[in-house]
Order: C-alpha cells, then sequence, then structure tokens
C-alpha cells in the first residue's frame, strides 16, 4: 500500500507541537516585552530567529509579491497570526480573544529571485 503524501493527523500534530513551542517562548519571551526591550512579542519571537544567514521575514505572499520564490524543502519559522475574535456564547467574562492562529515567516535566506519576473 502506498502511504499518502498528505496525512492529515500528521499535519495536526505537527500543528499542536508548533502551537506548544510557540506558546513556550512567548512566556518565556513576555518579561522582555513588559520590560520595553521589544514592541511585541512576536517582534521578540523573529529576533531569536534572526542570524548571520537569516536577517530579514516575510510571509510566503509577501516573498511572491516581491518577486521571490520560496526554495523547495524550507522550513517556515512559526509567529502568532492576527488573532480571531471570539463569538460570545455566554455572559461569564472571559479573555477577548479566544484563538491566535500561527503564521509562518520564510527568511531571505529561503528564498530565491524568481525567473519569470
Amino acid at each position: 500500500m502506498v502511504k499518502p503524501h498528505f496525512n492529515q493527523t500528521e499535519a495536526q500534530e505537527a500543528a499542536k507541537a508548533a502551537r506548544t513551542a510557540l506558546k513556550e517562548i512567548s512566556n518565556a519571551l513576555k518579561p522582555l516585552v513588559k520590560a520595553g526591550a521589544f514592541d511585541s512579542v512576536n517582534e521578540a519571537i523573529v529576533s531569536t530567529y534572526k542570524s548571520e544567514e537569516h536577517q530579514e521575514f516575510k510571509k510566503f505572499w509577501e516573498w511572491k509579491r516581491a518577486g521571490y520564490t520560496i526554495l523547495k524543502g524550507s522550513k517556515a519559522f512559526p509567529v502568532w497570526g492576527q488573532p480571531i475574535k471570539r463569538v460570545p456564547k455566554t455572559e461569564a467574562p472571559k479573555d477577548e480573544y479566544e484563538f491566535f492562529p500561527i503564521c509562518y515567516l520564510f527568511s531571505n535566506a529561503q528564498v530565491r529571485r524568481a525567473e519569470n519576473v
């Protein structure tokens, strides 16, 4: 039997692991944001990804719009996406936001200028 290329269970587990790791790093960086070292948790997270090789980070479509293509096999860097407001289900007070999606960034080291641009 041939294993399908895309396995939804594996993808769900990978997303769950990415979310857990992102929560852990976010909690570790929150004190730096509160101290004013960074403007946001995402800015602090991206700073941990920066290296001599990885300097500029953009979303997939931002690189595409700029005339670049993502190199095959590149692994994205996760950050928090725009929060989605919750739909009130009860009158009990809750956090304003119920769900923070994950957004994926690619670095300058993971792209090349598209040939047909």
